[in-house]
């Protein structure tokens, strides 16, 4: 495969799903915060404030004073703003001019749904990405399909290590001053936001631990949005589109990544324990895809 078409639909994916991860995110962070304001309007205004530090850009408006005014702030900005690269009407723009790019390897459903998707978007203001199944009822499954869905697992494994970053230094232990219902409330809003609430709930029921929320954030092996299972998955796709030759710099980097998060499960009980290990995860994560560019797209 030309390394122009691989570079094309690698970023299609990672795009498509950084559009989707910051959907559910925005609608998380709305719902806690308007959970929460009216007691704590301070902690709901940092709650949006979180979105800086996973998603790192400069706004253009400067939030105003409550936590309403912050929302219309960061709802605009990361929702509809054409120039944020966060964005995502940004995300999507990027997706589709990376699909106009490779327009022969696509299909034709896979092109109209996803423009068609893009100018609903930017007329209307949202458009969810999992509702369009043209993504995964008509490509083949080849080494296009490969690289689709390893942009797209390097992008979700690396922005679940980010915002587990962020959380977990937010929350840390339940101090004195603060409410322990909010406190609970705020660690089901990060199983939300990872799409985990429910896979969370199968496997511990309505106990809402801190403990047991990372474990199953980073090291549950079948939970989809978990550490181990998206560096599993993101090795895997290396593998197919490699022959399973592990040798390859970036095979080498999530190899390591996937036999840390299989094994180090037990030396992990705390928030504090946590933190440095989904930063390492973060920072190899993003080497990985920098060897990904070098050896597959020449960049």
């Amino acid at each position: 495969m030309l390394s122009r078409v691989a570079d094309a639909l690698y970023w299609m994916g990672r795009y498509l799903e950084r559009a989707e991860n910051l959907t559910r995110l925005l609608l998380v962070t709305e719902d806690l915060a308007t959970e929460i304001r009216g007691f704590n309007d301070k902690l709901a205004q940092e709650e949006w404030g979180e979105l800086l530090a996973i998603f790192p850009v400069e706004l253009r408006t400067t939030p105003g004073n409550g936590s309403e005014s912050a929302a219309l702030t960061y709802l605009s900005a990361f929702l509809a703003s054409p120039t944020n690269p966060y964005s995502v009407l940004y995300s999507m723009k990027k997706a589709r001019d990376n699909a106009r790019a490779v327009r022969e390897a696509l299909t034709l459903e896979v092109f109209v749904t996803l423009n068609d998707a893009y100018r609903a978007l930017e007329a209307a203001g949202r458009r969810r990405i999992e509702d369009v199944p043209a993504f995964r009822d008509t490509l083949s499954r080849d080494h296009g399909w490969c690289f689709l869905k390893l942009g797209e697992s390097v992008e979700r494994l690396h922005r679940a290590a980010v915002v587990l970053g962020v959380k977990l230094r937010s929350l840390g232990a339940p101090g004195p001053h603060k409410s322990l219902p909010v406190y609970y409330t705020q660690w089901r809003s990060v199983l939300r936001g990872l799409s985990s609430l429910e896979n969370y709930r199968k496997t511990y029921g309505a106990r809402m631990e801190p403990h047991s929320v990372i474990h199953f954030l980073v090291f549950d092996p079948t939970a989809p949005r978990s550490l181990r299972y998206g560096a599993s998955t993101v090795k895997s796709h290396l593998d197919a589109i490699s022959g399973g030759d592990e040798l390859t710099p970036s095979g080498r980097l999530i190899g390591r990544i996937a036999a840390r998060l299989r094994y180090d499960d037990m030396r992990v009980t705390t928030v504090d324990d946590a933190i440095p290990l989904v930063d390492e995860v973060a920072a190899e994560v993003a080497k990985t895809h920098d060897a990904i560019e070098l050896m597959y797209f020449g960049t």
